[in-house]
């Protein structure tokens, strides 16, 4: 009742002109909500197209969210190497029901992350670290793509976590990467993960052995970068990594 009479004495302070921003501005605080209880009806009443449709829009929300917080757009032609990258990946994936995106960000931190609905990010010191190699950043890339294939963030984290977790307001969104990553994981997932990241770059056309090469670089530098550390505190151990994709090529 309280927030109804601050709205109506708004109306009649500022006039007409502001009734068309309110309604903007209540639709788009209401889209996310609904869109996170669909995808969640979705899970449980829909068909499977239904579901990818309803986590691609929530995703949307999230992945719209989520780029807002970073002030500064990467550099032009970085981006377009994660987009080549990408698009390769998800041409491989021979499923038209599944869409993706990628998008490479400027952020302190060395970290990708996929959202649901198939929104992958990057962050430019992470691509940097595999100093642009694109069949390196493939299997990055396709790591974060099998999380969202295999239905990893619908089995593990709960859409309130992704909601909570995107709201976030930080520089460069780093307690929502913390909130979210910290969740972690299982170490059978991650593994999961590798294995379609490797089997996506490679169907793809990129070098099989990037991914064990990416890991060994990535382990060489972790421990002098804190922040890879920390993205990567929820994984298996690189040499358990090494070794699982080695053993399934």
């Amino acid at each position: 009742m309280l927030e109804l009479l601050v709205i109506l004495g708004l109306f009649l302070f500022f006039g007409a002109k502001l009734l068309p921003r309110l309604g903007s501005w209540l639709g788009g605080q209401s889209r996310k909500p609904f869109r996170q209880a669909k995808w969640m009806w979705s899970w449980l009443g829909g068909t499977e197209a239904e579901a990818l449709q309803a986590e691609h829009e929530y995703g949307r929300e999230c992945a719209r969210q989520f780029a807002a917080q970073f002030s500064s757009k990467a550099p032009r032609e970085k981006q377009e190497v994660v987009a080549a990258v990408g698009s390769k990946l998800s041409n491989a994936v021979k499923d038209p029901r599944r869409e993706f995106r990628f998008t490479l960000v400027r952020a302190n931190a060395s970290n990708a992350y996929a959202l649901p609905g198939g929104f992958v990010f990057i962050t430019e010191p992470l691509l940097d670290l595999c100093a642009q190699d694109r069949d390196e950043l493939a299997f990055l890339l396709g790591h974060e793509m099998g999380h969202i294939l295999r239905g990893h963030a619908k089995s593990k984290l709960t859409a309130s976590t992704f909601l909570n977790a995107v709201t976030a307001r930080l520089s460069g969104a780093g307690l929502m990467l913390r909130q979210v990553l910290g969740k972690g994981y299982s170490r059978e997932l991650e593994l999961e993960a590798d294995r379609e990241g490797a089997r996506l770059a490679a169907a793809a056309g990129f070098d099989p052995g990037a991914a064990a090469r990416a890991l060994r670089r990535l382990a060489r530098v972790s421990a002098d970068n804190a922040g890879l550390l920390e993205y990567f505190s929820s994984h298996p151990p690189f040499s358990e990594r090494v070794q699982k994709l080695e053993d399934a090529a």
